[in-house]
């Protein structure tokens, strides 16, 4: 569901480090359209039912599993925020765990502050992020097992499935039209109707996209 234009964006932010939670909070109370309505060092659910956030960020701290109890927690009290995870490092494996657990977004901490606060953003609305290059890397180093899985059906032509996996790997159309001895006019075009048939707007959704189905 879509968040109303016309007030802020309702911030909570979950970090075991106070001193993180703090800059966070003052960062993010600087940024026009976000209003901060909390920190804490763990997850409570009383906290959350009453501040009723609109988007949570999520420090990733702990295992895997961890994680995604949080998560499960977070879903529970305040159904309708989204979650958007934070973690030091890019954790292919965290990434796809947290996804299918629910989460709406996935960022590293080095990230610029503009991106990070886009990230909000974006996933306020309804849309999934995923660090671009936390994509690209979980496609590169995922097993066979996660490749061969069922994927998600969708109406791809296999050159399309095709470019949306050199997208997945960081590659750009000049790139892609080289690869795939294609016009870069062709590629564009391709792109195109992928974004139409996928309803999707960015190439950071069909990284999001290549890793739910398994495009590898």
């Amino acid at each position: 569901m879509l968040l109303l234009e016309t007030r802020p964006i309702r911030l909570f932010v979950v970090d075991p480090q106070p001193l993180i939670a703090a800059a966070l909070s003052q960062l993010f109370s600087t940024c026009e359209g976000l209003h901060m309505v909390g920190t804490s060092q763990r997850v409570k659910s009383l906290t959350l039912r009453t501040v009723c956030p609109d988007v949570i960020v999520l420090a990733h701290e702990h295992g895997a599993t961890d994680m995604c109890e949080m998560i499960a927690v977070c879903k529970e009290t305040v159904p309708n925020a989204k979650i958007c995870v934070v973690s030091c490092h890019a954790h292919p494996e965290l990434l796809q765990r947290v996804l299918d657990a629910g989460a709406d977004g996935y960022s590293i901490k080095d990230v610029e502050p503009n991106e990070m606060m886009n990230a909000i953003k974006t996933i306020a609305t309804g849309t999934m992020y995923v660090d671009p290059r936390v994509g690209g890397f979980l496609l590169r180093h995922r097993g066979s097992a996660t490749r061969n899985r069922p994927g998600q059906r969708d109406n791809l032509s296999s050159r399309e499935s095709e470019i949306v996996k050199l997208i997945a790997d960081g590659m750009t159309n000049r790139e892609i039209s080289c690869a795939l001895d294609l016009s870069e006019k062709t590629v564009k075009n391709h792109v195109s109707r992928i974004f139409g048939k996928l309803q999707i707007t960015s190439r950071t959704q069909a990284v999001v996209h290549a890793i739910r189905t398994g495009i590898a």
